[in-house]
Order: C-alpha cells, then sequence, then structure tokens
C-alpha cells in the first residue's frame, strides 16, 4: 500500500487515495454496502414481523452512511492527498468513524421526530453508536484498504506502461539514424533541396520520438509521421522500397497509441525489405470499422524462419504489450507469416474514450 512519495502525481485520481469522486468508486461502495445490510439484517434480532421491511430499513440506514462516507473522502480527497500517506490514511479512517457517528445521531434526531422513540437519547443510545462504530471501524478498514490496494496496483500499471512506452517512444536504431545522416550528407551538395526536406522529416520524427506528454496520438498524424520515416528509409533504399496505402473512412478524432505504425513499418523495412535485392511492395491498409474500431492491416514480403535468416520479433512483441498496456482485451494483434510473406492485422478502440483509463477504472 505504501508508494514512494516522489512517484505522485499531481494528476486526479493520481494520489494516494483514490478519486472518490469517480462512478466506478461510488458504485463499488454502494455494492459492498448493499452485502453489509444483507449480513447485518440476517444477523440481528428482527425489527419488525417483516423481513423485507428490516431489510429496507437497514439498507437505508448502511447505504446513508456508505454515500455520506464517499461524499465526505471526495470533498476532503485533494486535501489528504496532499497530507504524507500514513497521515492520509490515519485522516480518511477518521473521517469515516465521525461520520458514521454523525449519520447515527441523525437516525436518532429523526427517529425521534416522527415519534418512533421517545427521544433523541434512549435507553439504549450507548450501545447504538458502539454497535455501529465498531461495525464500521471493521468494514471501513477492509474497504479502504481494498480500494487503496486496487488504486495503487492501477497507480503501478500505469507508471509501468508510461516507462515502456517512453522506451517505445524513443526507440529506434541507431544505424538508421547514422545511415540517414550519411545520405543526408551525400546530397547536400549534389541535391540541396532534398537534403533540406530529409532534415525536416528526420526533426519531425524526433519531435514525436522526444514527446512524452501524450501516449495517443490521432491516427492521421500518426500516418504522416509513418511516411516520413518510410521517405527517409527510401533515400537509403532507393528503388528496392514500395508502399501502397489505403486509408479509409478515417474519423479525426481516431487516435492510436505513438509510433505503433512506424514501429511496424521499421520492424518490416529492417527484417525483410532491406535484406531484398528486388522491390518489397508494403502495402498497409487502415479503417474505422463500424465507426469504432481501427483496423490496421500490413503485408509484405519476409524471409521464412526456415531459411536460418536473423529475424528480430522484439518489435512486434513490443507493439502487442503496448496494445495490451492501452486497451487490454478490447484489442488483438494477429500476425501470421508464409509463402515469402508477412500479415499483420491489428485492432482496437477508435477513440479516447474507449482507452485503457476507461478500461481501468470500470
Amino acid at each position: 500500500m505504501d508508494v514512494m512519495s516522489e512517484s505522485r502525481s499531481v494528476r486526479a485520481g493520481e494520489g494516494f487515495l483514490p478519486n472518490f469522486c469517480h462512478g466506478p468508486i461510488v458504485l463499488n461502495v454502494i455494492v459492498v454496502a448493499q452485502f453489509l445490510a444483507i449480513a447485518i439484517t440476517i444477523i440481528i434480532p428482527p425489527l419488525t414481523q417483516r423481513a423485507f421491511l428490516d431489510l429496507f430499513l437497514v439498507s437505508l440506514f448502511v447505504q446513508w452512511i456508505a454515500l455520506t462516507s464517499v461524499c465526505a473522502l471526495c470533498i476532503a480527497g485533494q486535501f489528504l492527498n496532499s497530507l504524507p500517506e500514513h497521515r492520509a490514511l490515519f485522516m480518511a479512517y477518521l473521517l469515516l468513524l465521525c461520520v458514521t457517528w454523525l449519520v447515527g445521531e441523525c437516525a436518532l434526531w429523526l427517529l425521534s421526530n416522527f415519534d418512533v422513540i421517545a427521544s433523541v437519547r434512549p435507553g439504549w443510545y450507548a450501545y447504538f453508536h458502539v454497535q455501529n462504530l465498531t461495525v464500521s471501524a471493521i468494514v471501513n478498514a477492509l474497504v479502504l484498504r481494498y480500494l487503496i490496494a486496487r488504486h495503487q496496483l492501477q497507480l503501478t500499471t500505469r507508471s509501468a506502461e508510461r516507462a515502456r512506452a517512453e522506451v517505445l517512444r524513443q526507440k529506434i536504431r541507431p544505424h538508421f539514424l547514422f545511415n540517414s545522416m550519411n545520405i543526408i550528407a551525400s546530397l547536400t551538395r549534389r541535391a540541396p533541396t532534398k537534403a533540406e526536406s530529409a532534415i525536416e522529416d528526420m526533426a519531425d520524427l524526433f519531435r514525436v520520438m522526444l514527446n512524452d506528454d501524450n501516449d495517443l496520438s490521432p491516427i492521421h498524424n500518426e500516418i504522416s509521421i509513418a511516411k516520413k520515416y518510410l521517405k527517409l528509409e527510401r533515400l537509403r533504399l532507393d528503388k528496392r522500397l514500395k508502399v501502397n496505402w489505403k486509408a479509409r473512412e478515417l474519423p479525426r478524432s481516431a487516435r492510436i497509441p505513438v509510433l505503433i505504425l512506424q514501429l511496424l513499418l521499421e520492424h518490416v523495412v529492417h527484417n525483410a525489405v532491406e535484406q531484398m535485392s528486388d522491390t518489397g511492395v508494403i502495402q498497409i491498409t487502415v479503417e474505422c470499422k463500424e465507426h469504432r474500431d481501427l483496423v490496421i492491416e500490413l503485408t509484405a514480403p519476409y524471409p521464412d524462419p526456415a531459411s536460418g535468416e536473423a529475424i528480430d520479433a522484439a518489435g512486434l512483441e513490443n507493439i502487442r504489450l503496448r496494445l495490451s498496456d492501452h486497451y487490454g482485451t478490447r484489442s488483438g494483434m494477429r500476425v501470421s507469416t508464409g509463402n515469402g510473406r508477412i500479415f499483420v492485422r491489428i485492432t482496437h478502440p477508435a477513440f479516447k474514450e474507449d482507452d485503457k483509463d476507461a478500461r481501468i477504472s470500470s
């Protein structure tokens, strides 16, 4: 449950305590409270002659405490997350106990005003509060521990994803860089216009790779970056590299993990095209199916693994990991090889509201 203080984020929902204003957290608390109400109804002596009425009354009281507690933690969340972790946990726990006592007092006041009980402080007043606080202390400790542990697991997962994404964003084969620089140097005198254009394309590529602000990028931007990368490779490979693009019905708001396309193309160029003596044709199709899922299909020449030629599969595995980090089971990546060709099909949600953050919080 402990997290290094320096790893705290100022982003909403990334402090030591989870965001209790968030809908899924509230829903979890409501469900736990209802199960608790059922258990209490079974254990305590009957309040009335009807079991369902007893369950209704107990549920009303328990849910009142639960929802008030969530509201209190929601309001105090920013302040609590500004405290050291152990103090934040203690203050949150103390706040929950205070809410339990306060709701109990309000319930007694209402019962007294509706003449259900004789006074605000009946003979069983002390027992009522001791019982409520005891149950609250146990249940709140367990629920708070579970929610915080779950929240810390989510933060750890996100941190690992961001670290992996950072590595992948800055992953570029050194010999590609050096070869491109050499090509640019050779073009400087005989084709200065091409050299200038190549330098601009390299600048665009490195700007994206060094940008750690976003993990997702509009698909149109990624296609543009991938084309710049291929343009640089074409300077090196000349007529051995040919690419056919088909981009169909792509909404402007459709997004894709940064550099997925570039890494996929880099894998194919490195493992296939640059090892061929004749022209290698890469076919890429990008489309949005049913206005929701983004589908990327790539076919290209590819050496048969049985031929003994070295193939680096790490690039494809990195792409698979990034898709899984962002979208979980909502993404898919299918790779097949045969007859000297490779086929890759990638699917994932096209829009930001369907990304991993939404999936984790649900």
